[in-house]
């Protein structure tokens, strides 16, 4: 029974501190990812000639787009459909 509670004591005081630290640390902000730091391409939902149905693209700077499905590059100004 002794051992019991031992283990209650101990787990109450590691709890306790815990807790404590909590109230003692500054809180830190968190770091942003280097995905949201770095800028990347384009991307907006489009229509996939190859597939038949919209999908996310990635658009390039000459209008020319990417699905990200299947990697079929579409040149500008494909029609929808």
């Amino acid at each position: 029974m002794t051992l019991a509670y031992g283990a209650l004591v101990i787990l109450l005081a590691l709890s306790g501190g815990a807790l404590l630290s909590r109230w003692y640390v500054t809180p830190v902000a968190p770091r942003p990812t280097r995905l949201l730091m770095r800028p990347g391409p384009a991307t907006d939902i489009g229509w996939c000639p190859a597939e038949e149905t919209e999908r996310l693209h990635e658009y390039h700077a000459d209008g020319s787009r990417t699905c990200w499905t299947c990697r079929t590059t579409s040149p500008a100004g494909v029609p929808r459909g």
